[in-house]
């Protein structure tokens, strides 16, 4: 017995001294956990630093970032911001605390395992991107939109046979050119926008569907890849997506009437009996179609009504009422003559848009759509707008720009045209002739004649870089080319003898499978440019192109190829029968040897994308004419390809984009007048002439040290990643001051640890240096302290807009000397430690500064050096010494965000009642130091300011120093007549508050429990009268959200706050009386209040009718409220005592959404006297609220003390209020206890 107990007791001793040596350790060996916390820290550094490189990138690729990457991101920032001190003494400082280094001693060892945590939890995390889905109908434009008044009731048809439940699929019938594409999309951007459906998809469908390109149409914007799925699969999958229980509307647009019809099953759209959620929307111009695909509903736009049809006209042609009689009643008839079709008044209109002054020309207009014209191959219904179509096309002056309409019409139907590619092409046609100069210039010809057919609405703009043409112009464009342009579809046996028998056909469109492709014997000896869009045979494993092939078209100047798969194909022999052959271009093709294009005497232009090849041939450098190579995202599997191009003397344009391979060593390149140069996915502007984007990988350099100051003397955008030279400057290191960087319009560099500075002019004559730059991006750049070492000329920075500086840890200064920053409009500066600061004398000239972003600077503790400011403003002297004037700071600045400044104590200066005067947000978030958002004060109005955030600012006072003015009397008048509840008044001290117009304010406390809390003063932008708001400790909170009643004088002073989210307000009691409810607040969202009780507080001083509340919140549409202990009513009285037993009515009616989440004491919505109603009430979500005793919604929503007859009968009248919509919207309960 004794033994056991010695050994019970040996046992626990053990463990007791083992514990002991353990919490020791905490203090005796200090000095090795916080050596071992730092070295932690570090690692954990550099993970965090790779991982948002890795991000960085993604995002570049236009990828999103996954939610636990961000997370894991948030975790380490919490963490790494926690105070991490390691010393601190006792005994005026002569011995060490010995109890403060226990305690941080074992939160240092915590931190250490959370950090080793997250650390290894950071390297898992390898696939952090995501794709981002592609938009939908929210990328058209409304912009030139028309709602024609005779088509609302069409409009409204479609809308409401959409969202009936009972209708799978809509069919909009009419000819071509009614505008049925237009409304369709208009409708799908409604229909979005007012959450009909998530999705709204449109795909093009033709005369020829194109499956794949259809899947891949509505796959895209679902963010479902099917690059992957073989034919058979891809249906599969896209019907499993569009049926998993999402509202999703299809728009097929252009279905023609085919035998058989268009198969839902191929493409893998659901059917009827299965579509779940899934509705179609057809266009069509066939009536059969509508009956042959069972529409549900079936709604014909029909032609334009004579007014609609002269709206339009007017519009388009620029002319209003008052315009002169003659010429409205000429518009008039030219007007009848379109004949109410959308497409040909546009094509009309435009035309004579500008010539209102030459009468002439309308008059030659109308009679040239009077007379008649034959139409051979024409159907009726067409032969009108074919007409309007052909006049605009003759009446056209410029023979380039007809020719580029022509040649715009080779292109497959509805095909996003590439301006590039028409360039490409239009050279080698000889649209331009055949001594046209430089590519570049005639690139600008180019240009000038799409704008014109834009203008003149032959082609449709698509964004910066494409065209593309509806296809009713299309048709005509081939009708009026008399059969010299011709598209089929060589898998159709009747189109394939066709085009083998025509010998006039000089552009050639061919679609279909290469072997019809190949086998085809063209007698087109006219033939001068072959377009053809080819489907692989996947069976076979390399495509041999017949000798033969080449035979009957050797007149051939263009050759356009496209495959859909890179399968091997082999180049015949014959191909050097093509000595006219000017531009090839190749798309998606295995070509292997190339060696035989060097027999290509002719050729101009060799364009390959997404190719593979053995090597660049040495024989293309004695092609004498050879002006333009485009390599872009080949792969060339041998030898250094930039050994062929520097060799080639007369190249002028290079397009080097993701083709780079092993063998590219210290390269160089001959002198080019365009040139792009990428290794790394960027979004580009297509703009510049000369681009160069590279990420350096560990290896040797890629670039000659010659070929980076060629870059540097000639570039107009430069981005460079991790390149290691061992540069400290750019210039004079790399190019002598003065020689070059001239042309530069964007500079990013990123990773270049070596660099100190960007220019060092000491010892130097400087020149105006970087005259053109408009972006500067500095990224992770670890030892850049300032960016010039010495003065610049004034006006060297004159056309920068954006400047960001991310990650620079060294970084002290931003700019030493005077420089003329007029047009800056975005400043970033985000985790450069050392940068104190700002603007020490140039804030005068940031006249266009539109948004200032600063975060993680930790020792930054001023943006603007005041008494320099204020010295150099005192310089400006007009004459008279009694009057000096300096402009406003900031005139343009709309959004202040400030973030992690632990050292400011203000953020910005007033020193004129002009400052700031278009202000729209100030964020402002976890400055320790902050004490105001503006450090001087003027009677100042910020009109525009919309939003502000203020979060976890521990020592924040006000948005201004406080002003004791002469209107603390008045407001002290407003608290002299106390009322029932307000008697006890504490003393404030008044705060001079300024003009405010506010959509949403957001505002929190501190989450750690600090405890101050702010309370920002609001005034109506209506009245300019002065306010005084006090803001104090949480103690006083009570009053200080009770005793809002001195707002009382201005009910309206928050009228246009739209949002208000309030988060750890410890100790408010309520939110809003109900005299300064806001009345045109949307969303209220109210969490973490521990002592909350009500939301709104009745203190009683409404009529004896109980109006009073009928208005309160009358555009509320969403009230979330959670994780409040102590709440008990969301509408109530102010106290216990105040009772009224009068009905008051309470009418929310644009309520949709109402969230209760854990209110443990929460006991119903109002007291027994209220009579709430909500007939627009979708979701009402009650959740871990277990004081709410319910056995109906009633109960719940109208609270019964008694159950009385009197209360039965109010709470059935308030379900009959809510009732209504319940039987079309989603009810959504979840009680702790019902």
């Amino acid at each position: 017995m004794v033994s056991c107990l010695t050994d019970l007791a040996k046992t626990y001793v053990e463990k007791l001294i083992n514990g002991v040596i353990a919490e020791s350790r905490h203090v005796f060996c200090f000095t090795c956990i916080a050596k071992e916390f730092e070295e932690e820290k570090s690692r954990l550094e550099v993970e965090r630093k790779t991982l948002e490189q890795r991000a960085k990138v993604a995002t570049g690729r236009d990828e999103d970032i996954r939610a636990n990457v961000r997370f894991w991101e948030e975790e380490v920032e919490k963490l790494i911001q926690k105070d991490i001190k390691t010393k601190q003494t006792c005994f005026f400082g002569f011995c060490p605390d010995c109890i403060w280094r226990y305690k941080r001693g074992k939160q240092l060892a915590n931190k250490m395992e959370e950090i080793k945590r997250l650390t290894e939890k950071g390297q898992k995390l390898e696939n952090i991107e995501l794709p981002r889905r592609l938009p939908d109908v929210e990328r058209y434009s409304s912009e030139d939109y028309i709602r024609f008044e005779g088509r609302e009731s069409k409009y409204k048809e479609l809308f409401d046979a959409l969202k009936d439940d009972k209708n799978y699929i809509t069919g909009l019938q009419g000819m071509g050119g009614t505008g049925k594409t237009t409304l369709a999309k208009e409708l799908g951007k409604e229909l979005k926008k007012s959450e009909q459906f998530a999705h709204v998809i449109d795909t093009t469908v033709s005369f020829t569907p194109d499956i794949k390109k259809i899947q891949d149409d509505i796959a895209g914007p679902l963010g479902l890849k099917l690059e992957n799925c073989n034919d058979s699969d891809r249906p599969k999958k896209l019907w499993s997506r569009l049926t998993n229980g999402e509202k999703i509307l299809i728009i097929m647009d252009d279905v023609w009437d085919r035998d058989p019809p268009l198969d839902f099953d191929v493409i893998g759209i659901p059917k009827r009996d299965n579509h779940k959620g899934c509705k179609v929307l057809i266009t069509t111009r066939s009536k059969r179609i509508l009956n042959k695909m069972s529409c549900d509903k079936k709604v014909e736009l029909e032609i334009l009504s004579d007014e609609d049809a002269w709206i339009m006209f007017k519009r388009y042609v620029g002319i209003n009422n008052i315009s002169s009689k003659n010429l409205i009643s000429k518009g008039h008839k030219i007007t009848k003559e379109c004949k109410g079709l959308p497409v040909a008044i546009a094509v009309i209109a435009s035309s004579l848009n500008g010539q209102q002054l030459r009468k002439h020309e309308w008059d030659a207009t109308l009679k040239s759509l009077k007379k008649p014209v034959t139409m051979h191959g024409v159907d009726e219904d067409m032969a009108g707008i074919y007409k309007c179509l052909k006049f605009s096309y003759d009446y056209m002056k410029d023979e380039k720009a007809k020719r580029l309409f022509l040649l715009s019409s080779i292109f497959p139907e509805d095909k996003e045209i590439s301006v590039e590619i028409l360039t490409r092409l239009g050279i080698g046609t000889g649209l331009f002739g055949e001594d046209y100069g430089c590519y570049d210039d005639t690139r600008n010809q180019v240009v000038v004649a799409k704008n014109k057919l834009i203008d003149s609405c032959l082609l449709l703009d698509v964004g910066e870089r494409h065209v593309k043409m509806h296809d009713l112009v299309r048709d005509a464009a081939q009708w009026i080319a008399n059969k010299e342009i011709r598209g089929v579809n060589l898998s159709i046996k009747d189109q394939k003898l066709l085009v083998q028998k025509e010998i006039n056909i000089k552009y050639l469109l061919c679609e279909g499978k290469d072997m019809d492709l190949f086998s085809c014997k063209f007698e087109c000896s006219k033939l001068e440019t072959l377009v053809a869009d080819i489907d692989r045979d996947e069976s076979q494993k390399c495509m041999e192109v017949p000798n033969s092939f080449f035979k009957n078209i050797v007149n051939l100047r263009v050759l356009y190829f496209t495959g859909n798969e890179e399968q091997p194909l082999s180049l015949p022999q014959s191909i050097q029968s093509l000595t006219n052959i000017r531009s090839l271009l190749v798309d998606k093709v295995d070509l292997g040897d190339i060696s035989i294009l060097g027999k290509l005497q002719s050729l101009e232009t060799l364009d390959l994308v997404s190719c593979a090849i053995n090597e660049l041939p040495f024989e293309i450098t004695k092609l004498g004419k050879f002006k333009l190579l485009n390599l872009d995202n080949c792969e060339i599997r041998r030898n250094n390809p930039f050994e062929v191009i520097e060799k080639c003397s007369s190249l002028e344009e290079l397009y080097f984009i993701k083709s780079f391979n092993g063998f590219c060593r210290e390269i160089t390149i001959p002198e080019l007048q365009r040139y792009r140069i990428c290794n790394y996915w960027y979004i580009m502007n297509y703009s510049q002439s000369k681009y160069v984007n590279f990420c350096a990988s560990d290896d040797a350099s890629v670039f000659s040290e010659a070929t980076f100051k060629y870059f540097m003397r000639t570039t107009e955008f430069l981005r460079l990643i991790g390149i290691k030279r061992g540069w400290r400057n750019l210039m004079p290191e790399i190019v002598p001051i003065g020689q070059g960087m001239d042309d530069l319009v964007e500079l990013r560099l990123s990773c270049i640890s070596q660099l100190q500075c960007l220019i060092d002019s000491i010892g130097s004559q400087v020149p105006s240096l970087l005259s053109k730059l408009v972006v500067l991006e500095l990224d992770n750049m670890e030892n850049l302290e300032e960016l010039f070492n010495g003065s610049l000329s004034f006006d060297s920075l004159k056309n920068l807009e954006m400047l960001s500086m991310k990650q620079c840890k060294k970084f002290k200064r931003l700019f030493n000397c005077k420089l003329n920053l007029c047009n800056l409009k975005t400043l970033i500066l985000e985790k450069c430690p050392m940068l104190v600061s700002l603007f020490p004398l140039m804030s005068r000239n940031l006249v266009q500064l539109e948004k200032l972003e600063i975060a993680d600077c930790e020792e930054l503790k001023n943006i603007i050096d005041i008494k320099r400011e204020e010295e150099s403003i005192e310089e400006i002297d007009d004459g008279d010494n009694n009057n000096k004037k300096h402009g406003s700071i900031f005139p343009k600045l709309k959004v202040l965000d400030i973030e992690g400044c632990h050292r400011l104590e203000s953020i910005l200066p007033f020193l004129s009642s002009q400052d700031f005067p278009v202000l729209e947000a100030i964020l402002v978030r976890k400055c320790d130091a902050l004490k105001y958002i503006f450090s001087q004060y003027q009677h100042v109005e910020l009109k525009s300011l919309k939003k502000m955030l203020l979060c976890q600012l521990p020592n924040f006072i006000h948005i201004f120093p406080k002003c004791y003015a002469s209107m603390s009397s008045s407001v002290n008048e407003s608290y002299s007549t106390p009322r029932d509840g307000f008697k006890e008044q504490i003393e404030l001290d008044p705060i001079k508050c300024n003009i405010f117009s506010w959509t949403y304010i957001c505002c929190h406390g501190d989450k750690f429990g600090s405890s101050s809390t702010t309370r920002i003063p609001l005034v109506s932008r209506d009245q300019p009268q002065d306010y005084s708001i006090a803001s104090v400790s949480n103690s006083h909170d009570l009053q200080i959200w009770e005793r809002v009643q001195c707002l009382q004088v201005q009910p309206h002073i928050m009228c246009n706050i739209k949002e208000i989210v309030l988060s750890h307000f410890l100790k408010m009691k309520s939110v809003f009386i109900l005299s300064v409810a806001p009345r045109m607040l949307e969303t209220l969202k109210i969490m973490n209040c521990d002592e909350l009780k009500h939301i709104v507080i009745d203190t009683g001083d409404h009529d004896s009718s109980g109006n009073n509340w009928g208005n309160v919140f009358p555009t509320l549409k969403r009230l979330y409220v959670g994780n409040c202990m102590q709440l008990e009513y969301i509408f109530g009285p102010y106290t216990n005592d105040h009772q009224n037993h009068t009905e008051i009515h309470l009418h929310l009616p644009a309520l949709q959404y109402l969230n209760l989440c854990n209110l443990p004491s929460l006991v119903a919505m109002c007291p027994k006297q209220y009579r709430p109603t909500f007939p627009s009430l979708k979701e009402l979500e009650l959740k871990k609220c277990s004081q709410v005793d319910i056995k109906s919604i009633g109960d719940f929503i109208i609270h019964s003390v008694s159950k009385s007859q009197d209360s039965t009968i109010m709470k059935n009248q308030c379900l009959r209020g809510v009732g209504e919509t319940y039987q079309d919207s989603r009810l959504k309960i979840v009680p702790s206890k019902i």
